[in-house]
């Protein structure tokens, strides 16, 4: 692993609603691309901590999620973004992506202001996902989750028919 490769994790976070369908939760924030964005939870990684506890703890702290109610479902993907030209200059990041099931109430999530995020959140349908995610691989990876929850509600079903 590149020391000067910034190594971060994200949360594609979902619970089940009443409607037995998943809602995504997604956090409004200013990019340092100077655009007003929705996004999943996401931070650095801390020095021994893998990709996948950095993602917990990251949701956890961006949401005040408990990290008990989190259940990291599998790897959604990965991407490595080289020479990205921020505001704050030249920028080189490997970004891992994880699905997570939330159990705990919706109504939990506090999304503090700070660190360019604008304390606003949204409990989002995939449809509604499709239209606020901007960047295209995000919302390929938003399809992908949503692909993996359906996956996981036949086979729970299957075996519950067992």
């Amino acid at each position: 692993m590149n020391a000067n490769i910034i190594q971060s994790a994200w949360g594609i976070v979902y619970y089940m609603a009443e409607d037995k369908k998943p809602r995504f939760l997604l956090i409004k924030r200013h990019a340092m691309s100077g655009k007003i964005e929705w996004v999943a939870p996401k931070g650095k990684m801390q020095k021994g901590e893998t990709p996948e506890q950095a993602a917990v703890r990251e949701v956890s702290e961006e949401t005040s999620l408990k990290t008990e109610h989190l259940l990291v479902r599998q790897k959604i993907g990965s991407t490595s973004l080289r020479s990205t030209e921020t505001q704050k200059g030249r920028m080189d990041k490997d970004v891992t992506y994880f699905l997570m099931y939330y159990d705990g109430s919706p109504e939990a999530v506090e999304i503090q202001p700070g660190e360019g995020y604008l304390g606003i959140h949204k409990r989002a349908t995939i449809n509604e996902v499709l239209g606020l995610i901007y960047y295209q691989n995000m919302r390929e990876l938003f399809i992908e989750a949503d692909n993996v929850i359906r996956s996981l509600a036949v086979k729970d079903n299957f075996v519950k028919n067992l």
